[in-house]
């Protein structure tokens, strides 16, 4: 049996080496056919040798190569090839060389010549891998017009696939730019064309990037659900390019959730995969680093030495060091499991620097992590003390980040559902309306004489009524006031954010091109100061997430600002009230707590927010120096006499209670 094995072995080396060796004359020989011709037939056979070499060659010379085809072909106006060589040495470059600023270099140089072509699908397939290029080169915000000019030739070629490839490229760009509302929206629209079309790959990547959007949000057990689908039709389709990038992600979900027995399960598995592969993939380097952070932080001390040795053969030499970020954090994670912390922390401060000039938050706080680590073995326990700090200010920011991006993602899809229940409700209120329409013509002569008889009713009662009615107009003027007041703090807002706002917002960006920080500082600060005025004129909360979640972020907000200690239980109380009614409770909370905030000098809070059946029962109440409520109220302030006007709109009981040095309690019972 064994001689057996022996032989077969010898046979596929044998096999082989004869496909190698038929690799090398085929190259050999149009070499040999160039060097012979001149023209037309030396550019196909240059355009041949590009091909050639692009599926088969193992050495440098596809870029070298491909460069001299499009020259030729420029020279002798043959488009056709010099746009499908220009494509494909940018799609080298972007997607297997991993230099893909050449490749921007490539586009710059082709838009230069200004080509006038009709050829919709190669300018589709040339902007989609340029896309690419600004990319993975780091540029992500310049690549979405890229891809939207790849878009508009597909559509113009009236190729709903190669659209949908580059909407889907461009959906990519949006998640890593934090937009994942917009990407899932534009992921969704993509995956339907996919599955139209039939088309298991593409389908793989926008699931696969929906993934990526649930695993930044937090939601990693929807992101483990998409990836093990994308895993399993990855591996019936044999898709290396979808299989080996999900299980990499997958790896990293599984360390965020402390499994790291899957972690190391999914590097390896991608590993193999990797292995298998004849051409170069651009995964294969932080897959590779990512295995020997696994080992290390594992204690498999073999695995560890076998994997830096391959990395430092491999990667080391290379300039640039491909994922120099990953490589840096894998290599202090190698020291660190041989003790050796003083490379350990300068592997680590290479790998901050990295991150702190890409911006990237969570490479940042990764960082300030393993560096307190360090310090600590080191004995340095002030530094260590000073990352442990550091580390502790990003991870809040991180979870901060992952809340919003959630708030932020559902908020979008609740407006959406909100604008089409709003649309399907109107059709139904025209139909409605129709009917009543018919049913109004029919009682237009009665109402009529009723109104007659009505209107001799109210003549013969209004003498009896006009004092009440008096007190009534000035509680209603009273009332309009106040609901005119909110209009035009309604309007000054839109104005705000709208005109002022975007201007601000212009100068912002303007004075960023400028280079002068102060002024830089200025218009940020002057933005955000308006924003905050706009939000405090017009609660876009209450509109937007309803009035307990406007309630809870009020608190959060002034909790967060102010030395305030706050105590809560609020009950969810959305939908219990008309919108107005909801305005107006939240505005006696708001100046509630902004009357605490100016003049009570208090230390803590409490607010209790209770509902039953038919009621609303709210409290706030704090411990500051109080006032004299007696003498308050007989000069009652305007902010006091807007409360009761409010509580009065609500049909509402207010109690207010203070004492001097004994603090000061807001009761408001609402009944439904």
């Amino acid at each position: 049996m064994k001689k057996i094995s022996i032989a077969l072995l010898l046979l596929t080396y044998s096999f082989l080496a004869t496909a190698q060796e038929d690799i090398t004359a085929g190259i050999r020989e149009l070499k040999d056919k160039i060097s012979k011709n001149e023209g037309t037939e030396k550019l196909k056979l240059l355009d041949s040798l590009s091909r050639y070499i692009g599926f088969n060659s193992t050495d440098n010379t596809y870029d070298s190569i491909t460069r001299e085809t499009i020259a030729l072909a420029y020279k002798l106006n043959d488009m056709d090839i010099a746009l499908a060589r220009t494509s494909s040495l940018i799609f080298y470059y972007a997607n297997r060389a991993n230099k893909p600023k050449a490749g921007i270099k490539v586009l710059e140089d082709f838009e230069q010549r200004n080509i006038q072509t009709n050829d919709y699908d190669i300018l589709a397939r040339l902007y989609t891998n340029a896309g690419d290029a600004y990319f993975f080169s780091g540029a992500t915000k310049a690549s979405i017009p890229v891809y939207e000019k790849a878009e508009n030739f597909a559509l113009q070629d009236n190729d709903s696939l190669l659209y949908a490839t580059a909407r889907t490229y461009k959906a990519s760009a949006h998640v890593d730019m934090g937009n994942y509302a917009t990407g899932s929206k534009l992921l969704k629209e993509t995956t339907a064309i996919f599955t139209k079309q039939k088309d298991t790959i593409n389908i793989s990547f926008a699931r696969n990037t929906l993934a990526v959007i649930y695993s930044k949000m937090g939601f990693y057990k929807e992101a483990k659900e998409e990836r093990d689908q994308v895993i399993s039709l990855s591996r019936l389709n044999n898709d290396f390019r979808s299989f080996i990038p999900n299980l990499y992600n997958a790896s990293i979900d599984a360390d965020k959730q402390g499994d790291q027995e899957l972690r190391i399960n999914h590097l390896e598995e991608a590993y193999k995969e990797i292995e298998k592969l004849a051409e170069p993939f651009n995964y294969t380097p932080i897959i590779t680093y990512g295995l020997l952070s696994a080992y290390a932080q594992n204690g498999r001390t073999i695995e560890t030495q076998i994997f830096f040795d391959k990395i430092q053969k491999k990667y080391a030499i290379k300039n640039p060091i491909p994922f120099e970020s990953a490589y840096r954090f894998a290599l202090a994670d190698y020291f660190i499991s041989i003790e050796d912390f003083k490379k350990a922390q300068i592997e680590s401060d290479k790998a901050l620097q990295l991150h702190l000039k890409a911006n990237n938050t969570e490479g940042i706080n990764q960082s300030y992590e393993r560096l307190a680590e360090i310090h600590k073995a080191l004995g340095n326990y002030e530094s260590a003390f000073s990352y442990v700090s550091k580390y502790n200010h990003f991870n809040d920011s991180v979870n901060s980040i992952q809340k919003a991006r959630a708030l932020s993602y559902y908020q979008t899809l609740y407006e959406t559902e909100k604008r089409d229940f709003k649309i399907a409700s109107q059709k139904t209120e025209i139909a409605v309306l129709d009917e009543k329409n018919k049913v109004k013509q029919q009682w237009l002569i009665f109402g009529g004489l009723g109104l007659v008889v009505l209107f001799v009713i109210i003549y013969l009662i209004r003498s009896g009524r006009f004092a009440k009615k008096q007190q009534v107009l000035q509680e209603q003027f009273s009332q309009d006031l106040i609901n005119g007041q909110e209009e035009e703090r309604s309007r000054l807002a839109r104005e705000l954010h709208d005109s002022v706002g975007q201007k601000l917002m212009l100068l912002s960006k303007q004075t960023k091109k400028i280079d002068n920080p102060n002024m830089e500082n200025l218009a940020s600060s002057t933005l955000e100061e308006v924003r905050s005025i706009s939000r405090g004129l017009h609660p876009a909360n209450l509109e937007r997430l309803g009035l307990t979640t406007a309630i809870n972020a009020l608190v959060y907000d002034i909790n967060a600002n102010t030395e305030l200690f706050f105590t809560e239980e609020i009950d969810d109380i959305d939908n219990m009230l008309s919108k107005e009614s909801e305005l107006h409770l939240y505005r006696i909370i708001q100046e509630t707590l902004s009357n605490i905030v100016k003049h009570s000098e208090a230390k803590a809070v409490k607010m209790e927010i209770h509902k039953t059946a038919n009621s609303i029962f709210v409290l706030v109440s704090d411990n500051g120096k109080g006032f004299d409520f007696e003498s308050k109220y007989k000069n009652m302030s305007l902010g006091l006499k807007t409360l009761y006007e409010r509580a009065k709109i609500l049909g509402a009981q207010l109690q207010l209670d203070s004492k001097i040095n004994d603090g000061t309690e807001m009761r408001l019972n609402i009944s439904i």
